[in-house]
C-alpha cells in the first residue's frame, strides 16, 4: 500500500523514534510540520528554492522548529536537506513522508481513520454512536474524519480500512429503485 522513497525516510523515522521511545512527540512534529507547509506557501517555496542556499534553510529550520520540535525531527529535516530530498518534499507539501508516516503510528497505536460522510452536520450523540460501532467492528480505537455532502439526502457513509458502510438515504432509494425495476421484468 504505501511505496517509494517517502515511505523509506517514514519507516526510518517511524522505527528511529520508537528506539527513542519519542514516537508521540515526533507524530506530532510530522503532522505539524504537513500541515504547516500545506498552509504556508511563503515556507514551501523557500524551501523548495533553488535560489536559497542549504545553510540558510538549516538556519530557518533550526531557528524555527528547534526549540518547538523534538530533537529527532529536527535532525530527520536537516538529513532531507542534505539529501537534496527535503526540496523535493516541500513542493509536494511533505505527504510523501507524512503520509506513510501516519499509517505507520496509527497501526502502531491501534487507531483506525474513519471518514464519516452525511446529509447535514454531524451532531455529537451521531459521532459518538458511529465511533462506537467502528471501534466494535474492528476492534480499534477510531478517529473519525467527518464530511458534509448534501448529496446522500440523509443517513450516513462511513469509510474505515477500506470498508464502505454506506447507510445514506440515496443509496437505500438506489436499492429501492433497482427492486423496483427487477419486479416489472418478472
Amino acid at each position: 500500500q504505501l511505496s517509494g522513497i517517502g515511505k523509506r525516510y517514514a519507516v526510518a523515522l517511524f522505527n528511529a523514534a520508537l528506539g527513542e521511545d519519542v514516537l508521540d512527540q515526533v507524530y506530532g512534529d510530522v503532522t505539524s510540520f504537513a500541515h504547516l507547509l500545506e498552509k504556508e506557501n511563503a515556507l514551501r517555496v523557500f524551501l523548495s528554492s533553488h535560489r536559497v542556499s542549504i545553510g540558510q534553510k538549516r538556519d530557518l529550520l533550526v531557528a524555527a522548529l528547534g526549540e518547538r520540535a523534538s530533537g529527532l525531527f529536527v535532525k530527520f529535516l536537516l538529513l532531507l536537506l542534505d539529501k537534496k530530498r527535503l526540496d523535493d518534499f516541500a513542493t509536494r507539501a511533505f505527504v510523501d513522508v507524512a503520509d506513510p508516516f501516519e499509517t505507520l503510528y496509527q497501526e502502531h497505536a491501534g487507531i483506525v481513520k474513519v471518514g464519516v460522510v452525511t446529509a447535514v452536520p454531524l451532531d455529537a450523540e451521531m459521532e459518538r454512536k458511529a465511533k462506537e460501532t467502528i471501534e466494535r467492528r474492528t476492534g480499534k480505537s477510531a478517529r473519525i474524519e467527518k464530511r458534509v455532502d448534501p448529496r446522500i439526502i440523509g443517513g450516513m457513509i462511513m469509510i474505515a480500512d477500506g470498508q464502505i458502510i454506506d447507510g445514506s438515504i440515496r443509496s437505500q432509494l438506489s436499492g429501492l429503485r433497482q427492486e423496483l425495476l427487477e419486479a416489472r421484468v418478472n
